[in-house]
This record gives C-alpha cells, structure tokens and sequence, in this order.
C-alpha cells in the first residue's frame, strides 16, 4: 500500500485527514506553502509523515514534489487535494486580479496538482484513488460567491471528466463538497461562539462542520472500502445543498 498525498496538509480538513489516516497507518505526504506549519503536523503525527513544502499555484511545482516525495518516501497512491481559499464579494465589486487569483489558488492548483498525480500513476501501473475539495457553494446559489463558486464548480467538473478519463486504468477521481467548515480560513464566519451559532441556524442539521467531518468521508473515498466508487460528487454540510426545511413556528 502506497503513500498518501494530502495538499493543504496543514489546513482544518487537511490536517484531520492526516491524523485519520495516520491512524489507520498510512504513510503520508505532506505538502502546503507553510514549511512551519506542516512540521507542527508531522510533529503531531509522530514525526511519521514526509513534508514538502511548496506553492502548488505555480506551475510545475507538483511534480516536483511527487518527483522528490516518492524518491523519499516510496511508491505514492492516493491523493488528497484540500488546497482553497475563499472570497466572499459580488460579481461587480471583484477584481480582475481577485478573480484570477481565486481561481489560480482553487482550479488551476487542483488541475495541476491532480494532472501530476495521474502522471505518475500512468507511470508506475498502479490503482489509484484522487479526492478534490469543491464546496457548497459549487452546488447551491449563495449570493456574493461568484468568484469562489465558479472556481469550485471548476474543480468539480474537473474530477468528474477525469474520473471518466481514467476509469479504465483503475485511477478513481472523487469531489467532495463540504459546507462552511470551522477553521482559519473561516474564521469571519465561524471564529467565535456566538458566529458559529448564527450560522448553525441556517443548515438543516442545526450544525456547522468541522474539518474531520469532512476529513472522514475523504478517507473513505482514499480507501479499497471505495474501490467501486468513482466520478462522485458528494456533499458534506449538513444537507444545506439540497434540503430546505419548512419555517419553525
């Protein structure tokens, strides 16, 4: 069993994802621009985790780092995307250079990340599985999130057409979309008591998530348990995306 790839390692559902799947004893790779941050989390795991810093936004920089993680670490798998950023502003009040910008950090990071990752699998013969981060507001119309919506719808349409690509060589490509999530990149919305609480009204379950919500349904994705599942768009936010709950009297 190879190694796993986990972008964003040091994020709120990167981070969790690597401690579950630490658990379950696979060998990790580690890559995120923060060189500190990441050892913090290799730190956390045991010291049982390879870390590569890099910027995936750049080209190229993804193979780079699978190039120089699998001459360290050996053979790698699965792969893990958790990369993003957000951007909450309407259409007509957001920059050429944001929107660029956004869309460089969320589709172009993925679409290059996830193109070296079937590159070496392509190379080495192998199965292989490939989870991509979209979000909620890729399946559900939230105003002010034209920016970041169109980026991860990008994101999924890209999992989708490669799964699609792939299938035949036994790499499985998955999306999954998670609903607002409490971490730093959040933190606007979800860095008090009180704001978690206004925005847990409006999702049917009451709740809003936290990064091992999500991290667990990634690890299934990643495991043989998925071996059948492919080309999957699955969402994780309470059901906000598609449940719409009569008013409370």
């Amino acid at each position: 069993m190879g190694a796993i790839w986990i972008t964003g390692a040091s994020g709120a559902i990167g981070s969790a994802l690597a401690h579950t799947l630490r658990e379950a004893g696979r060998p990790l790779v580690l890559t995120g621009r923060d060189a500190g941050a990441l050892a913090q989390i290799a730190q956390s795991l045991g010291n049982q985790a390879g870390i590569f810093p890099a910027d995936l936004c750049e080209p190229g920089a993804a193979a780079d780092v699978l190039a120089q993680a699998v001459e360290q670490v050996g053979p790698i798998d699965g792969f893990a995307h958790c990369i993003g950023s957000t951007l909450i502003r309407p259409l007509h009040l957001t920059s050429d250079s944001d929107l660029e910008q956004v869309l460089r950090v969320n589709f172009f990071s993925a679409a290059w990340a996830l193109k070296a990752f079937i590159a070496l699998q392509l190379k080495q013969q192998t199965t292989a599985s490939a989870v991509l981060v979209g979000s909620l507001v890729a399946r559900a119309g939230f105003p002010n999130h034209e920016a970041i919506a169109a980026a991860k719808a990008a994101v999924a349409a890209l999992s989708e057409s490669s799964a699609a690509t792939y299938a035949e060589r036994g790499i499985r490509v998955n999306c999954v979309h998670p609903g607002l999530t409490i971490s730093k990149l959040s933190a606007r919305l979800t860095g008090s008591p009180e704001a978690v609480a206004r925005n847990a009204k409006s999702n049917p379950m009451g709740l809003v998530g936290e990064g091992k919500d999500t991290a667990a349904v990634i690890a299934f994705l990643l495991s043989d348990a998925a071996r059948w599942v492919t080309g999957q768009q699955i969402s994780v936010d309470g059901g906000h995306a598609v449940l719409h709950p009569l008013p409370k009297a």
